[in-house]
């Protein structure tokens, strides 16, 4: 049995309930073909292989590819890179459904990842920390609401599915876990101007989070543009909506 290795912050699902519900709430089609990230040890692969036309396997870990090569499908591709670096555009696919259970401490880099090759994805189910799941479906007006969760619900439509407690992993995590479903949303792009301008706009928001919203802003907008906006100056950072975050940088392109 192949140990997990702390340097890769791996933690292995073994729960068979889980694994089952995680399949259900994929719903995959005999037409699918599917990107996993880290697949392990191959708990999530095997099943889905049942029910699908290709899958990309892009697992990092060399031993873990020996492990996967004795899942004998010919519809299964294991690539042997991390997904950081590996070239999506070579699988030729413009249609892909993504799967990963993630190394935590890689998960902001991932997402970053995940957005600038959107426009390949159909649709991104990813397991994540508890917290940071959160941050990432997190509503306005709440601590968790920032900068990633601007970001998320502006190129996506992120849906929480459900949680996963430690003991659902070898070795157990420390934290829980969520299952996170992300929807790109067409015609919006990581690399175009509103998208920069939004990024650039929540950052310096969010600098100060204790701030007044008129006073964090006031390096990029004057007083009275926010207020034409229906921007309320004494609102926090956390308390704007995506789409005030969207009006407030289209009027600075």
């Amino acid at each position: 049995m192949i140990k997990a290795k702390k340097d890769l912050g791996q933690n292995f699902l073994t729960d068979a309930i889980i694994i089952n519900q995680i399949i259900e709430t994929i719903n995959p089609d005999a037409e699918d073909t599917f990107l996993e990230i880290g697949p392990g040890r191959g708990a999530i692969t095997e099943p889905l292989l049942k029910s699908i036309k290709y899958l990309h396997a892009v697992e990092i870990d060399r031993d873990l590819i020996k492990a996967l090569e004795n899942i004998k499908n010919t519809n299964l591709l294991i690539h042997n890179n991390s997904i950081l670096k590996f070239q999506l555009e070579q699988l030729g696919d413009r249609n892909l459904r993504v799967i990963g259970n993630l190394p935590y401490n890689i998960s902001t880099q991932i997402m970053l990842w995940t957005f600038e090759n959107l426009k390949m994805f159909k649709d991104i189910h990813f397991m994540f920390q508890k917290e940071f799941g959160e941050r990432l479906v997190s509503k306005n007006d709440k601590k968790s609401f920032g900068r990633l969760s601007v970001l998320t619900q502006y190129l996506t439509k992120p849906e929480f599915c459900f949680q996963i407690n430690p003991e659902s992993f070898i070795p157990e995590p420390k934290v829980e876990s969520v299952f996170i479903k992300l929807l790109p949303i067409e015609g919006r792009s990581f690399n175009d101007a509103l998208t920069k301008k939004l990024q650039e706009v929540s950052r310096i928001a969010f600098m100060h989070k204790r701030k007044m919203i008129g006073k964090s802003l006031k390096s990029i907008l004057a007083i009275e543009e926010l207020v034409n906006l229906g921007i309320d100056l004494k609102s926090r950072p956390e308390n704007l909506s995506v789409e005030d975050y969207v009006k407030i940088s289209e009027t600075l392109i």
